[in-house]
């Protein structure tokens, strides 16, 4: 913890859990016929996720997947039952993120597999009809859970298989939903502050069987996290809708092909993890909670294949240095004030500003991004140095606007919120110049 600060929440040092973007780990689900057997698949799984008491929405989760599985009886293709599978797991997610009692998101889908497969199994040993719905979920489960619990979905395919003899066939495009794989095609956007960041990459099912993209709408203006996301027809579509997502700042951006895995920084980082929900996360980034996580695995595995393994994920806390920052931002400030900063005032709002922050968005000075310093600040220590750097924090904001190269009429609405009356800073989804 900084010697400014004392109470903030906790910093995101942890290790990236296995199977996330970054981990190294394959995305590849397998066949529904590959071994080991169900049984020993969910022993293990169940012994690796957290343990301890389930929270409330657990089991009515469950239920509530169970009740509402038929809905993708109606799926005519892949990309169909993979986007009612998303939206459905999404429902539960959402009680349990606005009662605040997030938490045991993977653990919750292995017992949603488990209890997909025994009414499946049920309904196919008494004779009834009511296993196709269940089945099929399974089929969905495969193509948005992470490996694990994809490989998981797919173990428990199989040991239904011996019962599915005596009845209808299967459509012929369920299996492609075990093999969706990106592309290679990436592009991304940037908004003018520089910290609302879009990533669109590229799908498809085996033999081009339909395509798409997905948007991940990456929010670095405090712990860099996927405020939206979703899958959309084409490039164009899914650059509209981040447009939407981000508001003025991203007017007119296009997005441009990423070229060099560094450029895809934002994506390894995109912070994901169900115990730290606010309780004000979008609908999409809820609904997409499992696909983004295995789209993110999804395109690291793919750029690895091809030689170009995306940076490995690290903590953004502790490890900048503020120097640069400091020197330059003192030469801008004694240029227009004819006199230097106080040098202990100027570190110290460098080394807060940079600390946590996203590198590429670190003149990033929206408003959202002001909120969310001034709850930095509020934890300070009260002394004359934070006094002091408080004092300065007009001017830091108008220097990163103008080294972001942002508008005056942008610059001003950042101003404005650092002299606005507190509010409190949110990670929602909405646009970060509101």
């Amino acid at each position: 913890m900084s010697p400014v600060s004392r109470g903030r929440k906790p910093k995101k040092s942890r290790k990236r859990p296995a199977g996330r973007p970054g981990s190294g780990q394959r995305s590849g689900a397998g066949s529904p016929r590959a071994d080991p057997d169900w049984p020993t698949v969910l022993a293990h799984l169940r012994s690796r996720t957290r343990r301890g008491e389930e929270p409330f929405w657990f089991w009515p989760g469950i239920e509530e997947i169970l009740d509402e599985a038929g809905v993708v009886l109606s799926a005519d293709g892949p990309r169909a039952l993979e986007e009612m599978t998303s939206t459905l797991l999404g429902r539960p997610l959402r009680l349990a993120a606005r009662a605040e009692l997030a938490g045991d998101f993977d653990r919750w889908l292995l017992e949603v597999i488990a209890a997909l497969t025994e009414r499946a199994r049920g309904e196919l040993e008494a004779g009834g009809d009511g296993w196709e719905a269940p089945w099929r979920l399974l089929y969905g489960i495969t193509s948005v859970a992470v490996p694990p619990l994809a490989f998981g979905a797919t173990s428990a395919l199989r040991s239904l298989v011996p019962h599915l003899i005596a009845v209808a066939p299967e459509p012929s495009w369920l299996d492609a939903l075990l093999e969706i794989a990106a592309t290679g095609e990436v592009w991304k956007m940037r908004d003018a502050y520089g910290t609302r960041l879009a990533v669109i990459a590229g799908f498809t099912y085996p033999g081009g069987l339909d395509p798409s993209v997905f948007l991940f709408d990456i929010d670095a203006c405090g712990v860099v996290t996927i405020a939206n996301a979703g899958v959309h027809d084409d490039v164009a579509q899914a650059a509209a809708a981040w447009r939407r997502y981000a508001g003025e700042p991203a007017a007119g951006t296009e997005p441009w092909p990423v070229t060099t895995a560094d450029d895809l920084v934002c994506l390894v980082q995109a912070d994901q993890d169900e115990m730290d929900l606010d309780g004000d996360e979008s609908d999409s980034a809820l609904d997409n909670w499992f696909r983004a996580l295995r789209r993110g695995i999804d395109v690291a595995d793919d750029w690895k294949r091809r030689g170009t393994p995306l940076p490995a994920w690290k903590s953004l806390y502790g490890d900048a240095d503020p120097e640069p920052t400091a020197a330059a931002f003192t030469t801008w400030y004694t240029a227009r004030h004819g006199e230097p900063p106080d040098a202990d005032a100027v570190d110290v709002l460098a080394g807060e500003w940079l600390d946590g922050c996203l590198p590429e968005a670190r003149h990033g000075a929206s408003p959202h991004r002001v909120r969310y310093f001034r709850e930095v600040m509020g934890d300070w220590t009260v002394d004359p140095v934070t006094a002091e750097a408080k004092a300065l924090f007009l001017d830091w904001i108008r220097w990163n606007c103008e080294q972001a190269g942002v508008s005056d009429r942008l610059t001003a609405r950042s101003v404005a919120a650092a002299e606005a009356p507190f509010a409190q800073f949110h990670q929602n989804g909405s646009a970060c110049a509101p």
